[in-house]
Order: structure tokens, then sequence, then C-alpha cells
């Protein structure tokens, strides 16, 4: 069948539009939205420096990224990122419509006057991950800048499983994962993660304390571990850029 046939099956059955990325045409049945983890590493898989350094991406590669950022209804990243980075998680080089900027913050200590709260708000909404443990007060002086503030899980940290159908719920059909390792473990260890695009950086920076693209515990077992097919190889310079879709 011919792309424009799913892609008007799929409207017909409710499908968002921003499940058509690119050539793939994506028909998901389950509550969760669909999850593409993005990342930019070294050869040796760092995503940052042990300092914290991440700029591994060059010009023409952001561009990409944020192209890719115009296809999904949201983009997710973890609280030490807004911590360290502050950025505004907006979309440039593009014209678009705008998309949901979530936060997973297990203890809601971001600060207020954070760009991802205060930056065109009316364009790209904020939600606020966190857990039932942080009290209502502080809940709310989040909400009075509003902030969606959702609560997934009584532990330390927000249960992304509890998660992802919540937000399904909100008509979030597909997220731009841009997580740092600990954020991305979480959602690998529980198989969440559909597609995953890789840009491969041509450094080596070694460091033990530097970050992976996956932190965590990790698998004891290889064939406990998710497996993905490789779909898409492109070179640009000396720049390597995979796609990978889950094995289902």
């Amino acid at each position: 069948m011919g792309f424009f046939h799913y892609f008007f099956i799929g409207l017909m059955e409710g499908i968002s539009k921003e499940y058509i990325l690119e050539e793939n045409v994506y028909m998901k049945v389950n509550d969760k939205p669909y999850i593409i983890l993005s990342a930019a590493m070294t050869i040796d898989g760092k995503i940052a420096s042990k300092q914290g350094d991440t700029e591994i991406s060059d010009d023409e590669d952001w561009k990409e990224v944020h192209k890719l950022r115009t296809k999904v209804d949201a983009i997710m990243v973890g609280k030490n990122t807004i911590l360290i980075d502050n950025p505004k998680l907006h979309i440039k080089f593009y014209s678009h419509s705008g998309y949901y900027r979530i936060i997973v913050d297990s203890n809601l200590t971001i600060p207020i006057n954070s760009n991802v709260i205060t930056y065109q708000p009316e364009i790209y909404p904020t939600i606020i991950c966190t857990t039932e443990k942080v009290p209502i007060d502080k809940i709310n002086e989040y909400k009075s800048k509003n902030v969606n503030v959702i609560t997934s899980g009584d532990t330390k940290r927000v249960n992304i499983n509890f998660l992802l159908p919540k937000l399904y719920q909100m008509g979030i059909r597909s997220i731009l994962l841009e997580g740092g390792g600990n954020l991305n473990w979480s959602f690998i260890k529980e198989n969440l993660v559909d597609e995953i695009r890789l840009t491969i950086a041509p450094w080596i920076i070694g460091g033990e304390d530097a970050i992976t693209l996956v932190e965590g515990e990790g698998f004891l077992r290889m064939k406990d571990a998710p497996g993905y097919h490789l779909s898409k190889v492109k070179t640009r310079k000396n720049y390597l850029k995979l796609k990978y879709l889950k094995v289902k």
C-alpha cells in the first residue's frame, strides 16, 4: 500500500499526523505515546564529558534535530538538563504549531523561572512529571505559573509506566526523548523505546565519569535487553547517523 493510503486510513482511525515520520507510518494500538530516543554521542558512546560539556552536534545535525521536533507531540527531558543548560526546548529553523515540553522531575526542584516555564508557554505548554510525595503546596506553586503538574508513583522516582498512559490521555501520541543517561535507562529497562535516532560524532573523549547514552544499573544478561533492528544509515562528512526500530 502507498503512503497516502496509510495516511488517510490513519486519519479515519483518529491517528495523529505526527505518527507519520518521514517514510514510516506508525499505527499504534497501545495506550501510550510512541517514544523516539534521540541523541548525539561520541565514538565511545559518551553524550557529555565528565564536566558536563554536551557540545557534540554540529549546526547541520542540530537543524535535523529541530526538524524532527516538528513531527512529534512532545519533547521530554530530565531535570538535570534544565538545571545545567536551562534550555528553552523550542523549535528553530522550521515553521510549526508548537508542542508540549515534558520535564521529569521526581522532587520538583527545577527553578520556577526556568526557560521551559517562562518562554512562550502559549506555544510550548510545559508538563512537569513528579511523584506523589511532593507537597501539594509546592505543586500549586508551579500550577500558578500555568504549568501542568502530573504525579506518577509514590516512590522516589517517577513511575514511567504509570506516566505514559496519562500523557496519552492528554492527546500526546508521540514523544521525542532527549534525555540524559538515567532518564534513557528508565525507558530502556521497561522496553518503552520504539525508535532510536543516533548521531555518532568523530571524537573519543573517554572518562569513566563521562555520561554515556544509557546509565542506570544495566541488564545482567544480554537476552534480557530489548532488541532493535537497523533501519537506516546515513553518513555526512565525518558523522554517522543511525536509525533503529524496536524488534516486535
